[in-house]
């Protein structure tokens, strides 16, 4: 079992708890400029993790929502570059 505390730290529980197709965001605390995320966390999607992240938004007709993008956890990053792709 996974017991998050009032200041978000992680208790692990002694039961082992099934995260499979379930995740989670949290505030993103370290955001910076306006175009980090507001949310950021994980997800399992079939037993296959992603990161996940979040930004609320306003449509043009001023109903509020929230945008998300999911990125395999490992997915190369976007500053990695390998022989066949040097650029």
């Amino acid at each position: 079992m996974l017991y998050i505390t009032e200041n978000h730290k992680i208790i692990i529980m002694a039961e082992k708890y099934d995260n499979t197709n379930g995740g989670a965001l949290f505030p993103n605390d370290k955001k910076e400029k306006e175009s980090h995320p507001d949310f950021r966390g994980n997800i399992d999607i079939e037993g296959k993790e992603f990161w996940i992240k979040g930004w609320k938004k306003t449509s043009k007709s001023g109903m509020k929502f929230l945008s998300l993008a999911v990125t395999a956890k490992d997915a190369p990053k976007a500053d990695d570059k390998t022989e066949e792709d040097p650029f």
